[in-house]
This record gives structure tokens, C-alpha cells and sequence, in this order.
């Protein structure tokens, strides 16, 4: 169980880097900062939704139970909602930025070695 949370949290740390950069590419740039914040905001959500879903769960059977058994259920009840992410993940478009980079050729062939390969990046 803690290695499923552990893993949860690296899944939520790494996803939050390339969703506000999705967003703030596509948002309009004088909307950039409220479209962004929605990010912190529905991460925030979706941890209390999470641990709505725990107690209710718990609630409605006995702590031998839910001990045995009944912890799964919020795992299970999560399949719904990454099918639905993978499905969105899926349907999204490259930004217009990098759409435009891509057609002028100015996109990278080897963008971690230019990343962490050169002294003038490492600031």
C-alpha cells in the first residue's frame, strides 16, 4: 500500500511539470496565469476527493474488513478514472509553439544531451 502511494505521488510530481507547460502554451496570454493555476488547484481537489472516497469506503464496512479487503476499492475505482486520463492523454494536440518550432526545423534531435550535455545550460 505505501509503495502504491509512493508511486501515486511520483506519478502526480512528474505529470505536473508537462500539464502546466500544455496549458500555458495553449492558453491565451492574458489568461496564462488563470488557466495554470488550475493545475495546483484540481491536484489539490483530487487528493481530498481521494481521501473522501477512503472514508467512505471505510465508513460503510468494519475496520476487520476494510483491513482485509476494502482498501482496494479505492484502487480499483481509480481504473475508471486512468482509463478516462489515458483516453484525454491520448485526444491532445501538440501546441501551436511547438507546431510552429517543428515546421521552421528548429525542434531538437537529441534534446537531453543539449539539455544536460552542454557547461552553458547547467546555470
Amino acid at each position: 500500500l505505501i509503495g502504491l502511494r509512493m508511486l501515486q505521488g511520483l506519478a502526480l510530481g512528474g505529470e505536473y511539470g508537462g500539464a502546466a507547460t500544455y496549458v500555458a502554451e495553449h492558453a491565451p496570454d492574458d489568461r496564462r496565469g488563470f488557466y495554470t493555476s488550475w493545475i495546483q488547484t484540481t491536484a489539490t481537489l483530487g487528493l481530498f476527493l481521494s481521501l473522501i472516497v477512503i472514508l467512505i469506503v471505510q465508513g460503510s464496512m468494519s475496520k476487520e474488513t476494510y483491513a482485509d479487503w476494502g482498501w482496494r476499492i479505492p484502487f480499483i475505482v481509480s481504473f475508471l478514472l486512468l482509463a478516462i486520463s489515458i483516453w484525454i492523454r491520448l485526444s491532445l494536440s501538440e501546441s501551436p509553439t511547438f507546431q510552429r518550432m517543428k515546421e521552421e526545423g528548429k525542434g531538437s534531435k537529441a534534446p537531453l544531451s543539449e539539455a544536460f550535455g552542454q557547461w552553458k545550460n547547467a546555470k
